[in-house]
């Protein structure tokens, strides 16, 4: 059976191999690749992670989709460039950071009557209903505000003019392929673009589109509206964080000019030829170790799944739980809307 490429992995599997201050460990992959065999031979890494997180809908229905759909049309950029506040969110006695924290928000609105998951309603939000929505405890508030606004109107403008206001009609029209939503995620909603030019050549990326795909993949264990034949072909979600346990574990290398930029805490430019490099890389090293991960399960007779979603799940998670062992583990940061 001749694996499926997606255009994502074609495009930085090229950035790669062109690459000059990001290198790819191969040698380093099987360890990691054998730590995630284990948990998922333990039924310790599954697909539905997304459904045990106590933020997330328990429902599988549309308004369901409408709410994950919501949720990544905002999450992006959760770090201050100016270390000034640490955003949190309080709901139902606990205390949310980053993404948690924005589906937290999400949460608390839809108690207090905002009816998040109605694109009308998202719509017809004024910028201050829409930044008390986010406003986190002590009055602390996320970057890029103005552009979060811009995305909800978008989204919620262009599912009301193109899809009845419904996300799972865009579910519906990709018929299970997770690429034919993919096309049309990129298509109809911009701000999902995430696109680079590196020597010339397009590279597809599309973090955000890719998970919401995935976070509906999991959230309906992949089946109904989440059941995608070809969910295999969807990669890790190239932000900044998984590509710093890459490095940790040593499978991504950086040179000593990308460290040291790093170090400093030089912003880098979205669509820089270094920040396309390290996502670039990311993608390829995390398909490489699902490529191992799959031979062990072949070679000991394991039907389990296991996919770039599964993987990048864990390395995410592992720099959450490991904050502290990985705090000398340099990463890059930039301020845009894609990741």
């Amino acid at each position: 059976m001749v694996k499926q490429i997606s255009e994502v992995l074609d495009t930085c599997q090229t950035v790669v191999s062109q690459s000059k201050d990001v290198k790819i460990i191969s040698s380093n992959i099987p360890k990691l690749a054998l730590k995630i065999y284990t948990l998922i031979e333990e039924g310790k890494l599954t697909l539905d992670e997304f459904k045990k997180c106590p933020l997330h809908p328990k429902n599988e229905d549309e308004e369901t989709i409408n709410w994950i759909f919501i949720v990544d049309s905002l999450n992006f950029c959760f770090f201050d460039p100016n270390n000034k506040s640490h955003w949190t969110v309080t709901w139902k006695n606990e205390k949310y950071t980053g993404y948690f924290g924005l589906c937290a928000a999400i949460n608390r609105a839809i108690e207090k009557g905002i009816n998040m998951t109605d694109m009308k309603t998202c719509s017809k939000l004024t910028r201050d209903q829409f930044d008390e929505i986010l406003l986190g405890d002590d009055g602390a508030t996320l970057p890029l505000l103005q552009e979060r606004y811009l995305c909800l109107q978008q989204s919620a403008n262009n599912l009301l003019i193109k899809y009845k206001g419904n996300f799972v009609n865009c579910v519906l029209e990709a018929n299970h392929s997770a690429q034919a939503l993919l096309k049309i995620i990129s298509q109809n909603f911009y701000y999902f673009r995430d696109e680079s030019i590196y020597n010339n050549q397009k590279v597809a990326i599309y973090k955000r589109a890719q998970i919401l795909i995935a976070d509906i993949w999991s959230s309906f264990r992949g089946t109904g509206f989440g059941e995608f034949c070809d969910i295999d072909t969807i990669t890790m979600f190239a932000d900044y964080r998984v590509p710093q346990v890459l490095l940790y574990f040593n499978i991504l290398e950086y040179s000593d000019k990308l460290k040291d930029t790093l170090k400093q805490g030089i912003l880098l430019k979205h669509g820089a030829p270094e920040e396309v490099e390290i996502r670039a890389a990311s993608i390829v090293a995390v398909d490489e170790v699902v490529n191992e991960v799959k031979k062990l399960m072949a070679k000991n007779n394991i039907h389990k799944t296991c996919n770039s979603i599964m993987v990048d799940t864990y390395l995410w998670g592992y720099r959450r739980e490991n904050a502290a062992i990985l705090e000398d583990t340099p990463y890059h940061k930039t301020l845009n809307i894609y990741y």
